[in-house]
């Protein structure tokens, strides 16, 4: 799933000359979860931070975007955390207050439902996103967009299929 999302953002990314660099933690438990549905948060995301970094003008040294996937512990339970950090400038208080408010954007040719399109994804998995600037000092030197989905309810949340659930085990 990650592996499909970040194939298909590379594209965009090298069309912003933004470097990705990704780490997906070993071993993780699957996740059952509509993978076009998450792809598609994690391509947004993807492309927006590239966009971020671009309107920023950063040199290509400090064009770099980092998606990192990892297992955690959230409200005591067991996650998987998707983070996209940039090196953008960050986002101004008054778009963090209306971030996820549909029809709102900041772009010229932005519609303004993709951040409100992935929030409503991930909730509609059980899980959360938040969004945070990441500082140096008092400097806002990018932004860092996460998610997770917990574990155990995205094995419950979804039925299985009759015929799965009866049928016998291979030892």
């Amino acid at each position: 799933m990650v592996a499909e999302a970040v194939e298909l953002a590379e594209i965009e990314l090298r069309r912003f000359n933004v470097r990705l660099n990704h780490h997906v933690a070993p071993r993780l438990p699957m996740l059952l979860v509509d993978p076009i549905l998450i792809e598609q948060v994690l391509i947004n995301l993807l492309r927006n931070a590239a966009e971020s970094i671009d309107m920023a003008l950063r040199p290509t040294a400090e064009r770099i975007v980092e998606l990192r996937v990892l297992q955690r512990q959230i409200d005591d339970k067991p996650a998987i955390e998707f983070t996209v950090l940039d090196t953008g400038k960050g986002l101004a208080p008054e778009v963090m207050a209306r971030l996820y408010e549909a029809f709102y954007s900041t772009k010229t040719d932005g519609m303004g439902i993709g951040l409100s399109l992935c929030r409503s994804i991930v909730e509609s998995h059980l899980g959360r996103m938040s969004a945070e600037n990441i500082y140096n000092g008092e400097a806002v030197v990018g932004c860092r967009f996460s998610f997770w989905i917990p574990i155990e309810t995205s094995v419950l949340a979804l039925p299985i299929p009759a015929a799965v659930a009866n049928e016998p085990l291979d030892p």
